[in-house]
């Protein structure tokens, strides 16, 4: 009966990004509609990052079926058109994130990501920021900083993965301002 009473005191390590990858480019940026309303927008960059291969897909995709109309090598047929599906798939699936919309809404006093339990946000306690170095086998290594959201709970939520800094900082204090809480800044320096 005594275990049941027992609390246990468990520890977080702010200082461990929750994701291990990043993108190496500007993906979101944070916009304040009103007093009341704020939410994660994907940046013009990202989106085109994606389109790029939904379009090439698709024109191969076209390219199949004018192949198909005009000639009989079926072969080649299959090849491209195969290779259009397999890229347009890959573009499709690159978008799924960037179109989820998290947002921060005071009417109803929820933080809703479309991918974790909701958080009410009055158990939002601090925002945390944290730095990274993603490193590629083949390609060049580069630095990655999260945006992530600390409840009363003990959970940690990821809101922001990119590369910019700056920009980084800057939705980090209108989030902050937004929702009326601290910054915890758990960069630390990385030697090159």
């Amino acid at each position: 009966m005594d275990n049941m009473n027992t609390h246990v005191n468990l520890t977080i390590d702010l200082n461990r990004p929750l994701l291990k990858e990043g993108p190496d480019f500007l993906s979101h940026k944070v916009i304040i509609k009103t007093n009341e309303y704020a939410y994660l927008r994907p940046t013009i960059t990202a989106m085109l990052f994606c389109m790029v291969y939904i379009v090439i897909g698709s024109c191969l995709i076209g390219l199949a079926i004018y192949l198909l109309i005009m000639s009989i090598k079926y072969d080649l047929v299959i090849f491209v058109g195969g290779f259009g599906i397999a890229i347009t798939t890959f573009g499709l699936t690159l978008i799924q994130p960037f179109l989820r919309r998290a947002s921060f809404d005071k009417t109803s006093g929820v933080f809703d990501n479309r991918r974790d339990r909701d958080v009410k946000l009055h158990h939002i306690t601090s925002l945390q920021i944290n730095n990274k170095r993603v490193q590629r086998k083949h390609a060049l290594s580069y630095h990655c900083f999260e945006l992530n959201l600390l409840t009363e709970h003990g959970r940690r939520i990821n809101l922001l993965n990119h590369n910019n800094e700056a920009q980084l900082l800057n939705d980090a204090q209108l989030l902050a301002a937004f929702l009326n809480v601290e910054i915890t800044d758990c960069r630390r320096e990385i030697i090159l």
